[in-house]
């Protein structure tokens, strides 16, 4: 049990770390490749050490009993991972990740078997891993145990920032794509109603006017043709403008897609589809010029 905020602290940077060396280890055996699956660009999944400090500091009096043990760590790491997605979503619009194809989860922020391996993972912990690192702790001096952790803290909150104008940008990136689409969609629409619209103005006159029905007809291609001409180089410059925001280089955005495979952009999805999609497929190119 932590008795001060020195071995809070230590105790959540510790347990970050192997939290991140477990998403990795486990992206590993699923992808075959190292994949950084952390929320922050750094080697720690914050959850992770938030997840196993509530369980230390809570279910320390009752380790002795395995099966309330194993129940308080089920249930309190299961309420921490919830409020951690909800709240991610809800500060960023974007729900990264998703159980919703699991039996048994609630809204896609948990899910049984994944609460059930929480459950074991911290039971482990409590009776087998953390009485070796409360050691640790208590023996390294204190003086420079403080100095290593105020330089982890601060490297901690300078990804923290990062991370977070990141995902805003990120954000804006894909409302632009969007907004890119619409007007794209827009002019596309435009095009062919002045089509349908030339052809049966045509029609109409000719039917009227039939005597000068050639007459119309110039008239009015000349007029669709110039408003064709002008919509369609709208068209273009609109496409070469989604194109290049589409190829934007972001390191950040491609890490993020790629450390929460399931993540879906809220009110995006199509633009997020799309740039997820291109990734990947510049990701395959690379891989096929090696």
């Amino acid at each position: 049990m932590p008795v001060s905020f020195y071995e809070v602290a230590w105790i959540f940077v510790i347990y970050a770390f192997l939290g991140w060396c477990t998403e990795v280890a486990y992206a590993a055996l699923d992808t075959g490749k190292f994949v950084n699956r952390g929320f922050l660009n750094g080697p720690v999944c914050p959850v992770y050490g938030c997840g196993v400090l509530v369980v230390i500091v809570v279910l320390t009096p009752l380790k002795e009993n395995f099966l309330i043990l194993f129940a308080g760590s089920f249930l309190l790491t299961s309420i921490i991972e919830f409020i951690t997605g909800f709240l991610l979503e809800k500060l960023f619009h974007n729900q990264w990740w998703d159980y919703s194809n699991e039996h048994f989860n609630i809204c896609g922020y948990v899910c049984l078997k994944f609460s059930i391996l929480w459950g074991i993972a911290c039971t482990l912990i409590m009776d087998v891993i953390h009485p070796s690192i409360y050691k640790v702790i208590k023996i390294v001096p204190k003086l420079p145990g403080t100095i290593i952790l105020v330089i982890l803290c601060i490297a901690f909150a300078v990804d923290l920032i990062i991370t977070v104008s990141t995902i805003l940008k990120f954000n804006a990136h894909l409302k632009m794509l969007d907004e890119l689409a619409v007007k794209l969609k827009v002019v596309s629409d435009e095009i062919g109603e002045n089509i349908y619209e030339g052809v049966t103005t045509v029609i109409e006159k000719s039917e009227e006017w039939s005597e000068n029905i050639e007459h119309v007809r110039a008239t009015h291609e000349e007029k669709r043709a110039e408003r064709k001409q002008e919509r369609r180089e709208e068209f273009l410059q609109l496409q070469a403008k989604y194109k290049e925001a589409l190829e934007k280089r972001n390191i950040g955005e491609r890490r993020l897609i790629k450390a929460f495979p399931a993540m879906k952009a809220k009110g995006h999805e199509e633009s997020f589809g799309k740039l997820k999609k291109y990734f990947e497929e510049k990701r395959i190119d690379r891989n096929i010029d090696k």
